[in-house]
């Protein structure tokens, strides 16, 4: 009995001792590593069993346990409050694809990138990072200017972007905003220019609103990608397939526009995607060599006497830029199919042209259609490795939706209507990726379009009255312009060569930084005068936040 009341006083000392310790020791040590302690001298004193010492250890762990989840959710609670009390915090990110914040509302990914450019031209466009790929007006000079004798260097930050994505969601549906800018937006006489301080303006890219049902509606409303342009995979804004070249202007054969819409798509069972779109218009329009209207606010005088179109408004319009007369939207459909092998489209375009005429003394206004039709292809031949990809648009006034932004329309010369020019537009593309930081790239297009309404010396598009020998000869007159200028020569199409590379020399956890090198070779062809060529050079630094 005395042994049994001794063994009981020396685990009292211990278990005091162990408190002692603890209270002094415990942000230091571990609790569960103390409690073994204590336990095991238990055993050695004979007071409890070595499986009453384990079971006593297991039910301590589990209470210990349980007390930490329930402290856990106190404080998962504690944090949706202040979540909705407005606190901003990091959800996820990816490096160079933007950091999301979450907020008591929505969800906001901030993104972009800075870039810094070079330029080489071998003939003096005064063009940006964005080339001209036709004739004049910062385009690719004819050999009787003298520009086509001079190349040219550009440096340029312009291109930098910046986006702003806002998503929400219930259990019924996805809500979204998106917002993106660069600075390579027009200035107002010379108040954006690259003399000293290079102020340029920025501009908008996209500005739209998305709105998606979990049974597969999808709507957009605002300035987005056209829907003719080629998607990556469905038909979902920001998986566009867009050339991966430096220059802002893409490459020719490019089909796209950036403008304001309606657009419904519904995906059946996310293989395949049916969508029609209500576009904003805008029509290129040529005179061919009528002279400019003098009677009653027209624009173009008509063979015969008294007789005028009027194609575009300007003293109406508060537009920086002259609109063409429009009554009617673009309207474009898609089908588009995902098997499970690459992603293919077929797709549509209907146009509207409209102007106003005083032929013989009656006064009318006038619509003519335009139409397109096409598809577009990307397979990955071996996965994640090479793919190769192809689209193609052919039509008749679809000049506007490729990147050399030839003529839609021509004017009749006879009757004052606008007519449509035929037209194809067509690229092809191969991609590498052999490492996870290099990215290859190659690229073909072209676009082309037929001559329309020759009429006499005067009319049409692509009249051989417009050219003459002077053209080819430095300081020399084209009909109907002045030394060195393009006077009524017009460009049928246009084939360019382009390859590069994007190197990525770091990517991690605060973004990517890349370097891209690219040439391109284009051969732009005139109506009746020889072809003339442009080699372009460009590198690029980029910084993805």
């Amino acid at each position: 009995m005395q042994e049994k009341r001794s063994k009981w006083r020396g685990c009292v000392y211990l278990f005091s001792m162990f408190l002692i310790v603890s209270l002094c020791f415990f942000p230091f040590r571990s609790f569960a590593g103390d409690m073994e302690i204590m336990v095991d001298e238990m055993v050695k004193q004979g007071v409890i069993t070595r499986e009453q010492g384990d079971k006593m250890l297991k039910d301590m762990k589990e209470t210990k346990a349980k007390e930490q989840e329930k402290a856990a959710a106190e404080q998962a609670k504690a944090g949706g409050e202040q979540e909705k009390a407005g606190k901003i915090g990091v959800k996820s990110y990816e490096p160079g694809a933007g950091r999301t914040l979450t907020t008591s509302l929505v969800d906001l990914t901030l993104g972009g990138f800075i870039e810094a450019a070079g330029i080489y031209r071998s003939r003096f466009e005064g063009s940006d990072i964005n080339s001209s790929w036709n004739l004049g007006g910062g385009g690719i000079p004819l050999r009787n200017s003298p520009d086509y004798y001079m190349d040219e260097f550009r440096g340029t930050a312009r291109q930098s972007r910046l986006s702003l994505l806002a998503e929400g969601k219930e259990d019924y549906a996805s809500l979204a905003a998106y917002f993106e800018l660069d600075f390579l937006g027009g200035g107002s006489g010379t108040s954006a220019n690259s003399k000293e301080s290079n102020s340029y303006i920025p501009r908008i890219r996209h500005l739209y609103m998305t709105y998606d049902t979990n049974d597969g509606w999808h709507f957009l409303a605002g300035q987005a990608w056209s829907l003719l342009a080629m998607n990556k995979a469905g038909v979902m804004p920001r998986q566009e397939n867009t050339p991966l070249t430096i220059d802002a202007q893409y490459v020719p054969g490019f089909i796209w526009t950036r403008n304001p819409q309606f657009r419904v798509v519904k995906d059946f069972d996310k293989t395949v995607w049916v969508g029609v779109s209500v576009e904003a218009p805008q029509a290129l329009i040529t005179p061919g060599r009528l002279g400019a209207g003098t009677t009653a606010g027209y624009t173009y005088a008509l063979l015969g006497k008294g007789n005028f179109a009027d194609t575009t408004s300007t003293t109406n319009s508060n537009l920086s830029n002259a609109v063409s007369l429009d009554q009617y939207p673009d309207i474009v459909e898609k089908v588009a199919v995902d098997p499970g092998f690459g992603h293919y489209e077929v797709y549509g375009l209907q146009r509207f042209f409209t102007d106003r005429t005083l032929f013989s003394g009656s006064r009318s206004n006038n619509t003519t259609v335009g139409y397109g039709v096409g598809g577009a292809a990307l397979l990955p031949v071996l996965p994640k490795f090479i793919d190769l990809e192809g689209r193609f648009l052919w039509g008749r006034g679809i000049g506007r939706y490729g990147s050399a932004q030839f003529n839609d329309v021509v004017v009749n010369p006879i009757t004052g209507k606008l007519d449509p020019v035929p037209q194809i537009e067509a690229l092809v593309g191969v991609i590498s990726h052999p490492t996870d930081r290099l990215e290859l790239w190659a690229y073909g297009g072209l676009e082309k379009q037929r001559s329309k309404d020759v009429v006499g010396t005067t009319g049409g598009l692509g009249n051989p009255a417009y050219v003459s020998i002077n053209c080819e000869e430095e300081g020399g007159i084209c009909p109907g312009g002045t030394a060195g200028s393009l006077g009524f020569v017009q460009a049928s199409g246009i084939l360019q060569g382009t390859a590069g590379l994007w190197y990525d020399f770091y990517k991690g956890k605060f973004g990517k930084m890349r370097i891209g090198v690219s040439y391109s070779y284009s051969k732009l062809h005139i109506f009746d005068l020889p072809s003339e060529d442009e080699n372009i050079v460009m590198l690029s630094f980029r910084y993805y936040f």
